[in-house]
């Protein structure tokens, strides 16, 4: 999940955008996997690229 203290330059509206897009995609997997936070993961990146790379030039905060 996306919040302001793991992002850095995203305002909260693009945040919850960011967030709602992750939980879209994750639908189709089922959170009991054993590979679903490996995926999640995956996902989280990927949105994460996405609007770096078309909206913004923040960074995550690690």
């Amino acid at each position: 999940m996306f919040t302001a203290e793991n992002t850095e330059g995203f305002n909260q509206k693009v945040l919850d955008k960011m967030n709602a897009e992750v939980k879209e995609k994750m639908k189709k997997y089922d959170p009991k996997s054993k590979d679903y936070k490996k995926k999640l993961a995956e996902v989280e990146e990927e949105v994460f690229d996405d609007y770096c790379c078309n909206s913004f030039s923040p960074s995550m905060k690690f």
